[in-house]
């Protein structure tokens, strides 16, 4: 049985990975090599692994509530450079400690600055978790850098207004709403009766397109 997981997980993995590659030459002509990637959920790596970056961003294998991640970004230096982790038992979302009760192995949930609230995803110990945020935060390029939010993870139209207001140059927000005036939504056609985007990894594929069009057109602006 676990052997056919294993093939299927393969199997699956390679779907996935060939309706991106049309789009990953792309993008590597548009992200210079030593650009550091920040998300609210593991988009980021998805897009550090496909172009075999180096992982100079911390923001891999976990993923931010909002509007714990607008208050990340308001103040990330501080949050990168010197706020410490602290672990704890329960999520102070309702919808957190859910999906860590349904998940498929427990992982750690931190407390970034005694504000921020990151669940560690991909990782199985407090000691991974912390060891690789602080390694990879220590990393971070804030010359060139690259923010992306995602309508998902309790995000709604305030926290999309709120992060266009951002005083961050190259910030990318996927979005199921056609909103005009804020130059940052990126809006995604496929989910708009959804009211929220959809899985970055599944439809990694659907992300690269619209990402590849917002950054020739940030180049160009």
């Amino acid at each position: 049985m676990e052997q056919l997981k294993h093939l299927y997980r393969a199997i699956r993995n390679k779907y996935y990975f060939f309706k991106r590659y049309r789009y990953i030459r792309e993008l590597r002509k548009e992200l210079p090599e030593n650009i550091s990637i920040i998300s609210s959920n593991c988009f980021a790596g998805r897009i550090m692994q496909d172009l075999k970056m180096q992982y100079n961003s911390p923001t891999l294998g976990l993923y931010i509530m909002y509007p714990d991640y607008i208050e990340f970004l308001s103040n990330l230096e501080y949050y990168l450079k010197e706020a410490k982790i602290e672990f704890v038992k329960h999520s102070k979302y309702t919808l957190g400690d859910y999906r860590r009760n349904k998940a498929k192995h427990w992982y750690p949930i931190g407390l970034l600055g005694g504000r921020v609230e990151i669940h560690f995803l991909h990782y199985h110990t407090e000691e991974e978790a912390a060891s690789k945020w602080y390694r990879r935060a220590s990393r971070v390029n804030f010359d060139k850098l690259l923010v992306i939010g995602m309508e998902q993870n309790r995000c709604d139209i305030d926290d999309i207004y709120a992060f266009e207001k951002l005083p961050i140059e190259n910030k990318i927000m996927f979005s199921s709403k056609k909103l005009p005036p804020l130059e940052s939504n990126v809006f995604i056609s496929r989910y708009a009766q959804m009211e929220k985007v959809g899985d970055p990894y599944r439809d990694g594929h659907v992300f690269y397109k619209y990402l590849v069009n917002k950054l020739k057109r940030l180049k160009t602006s």
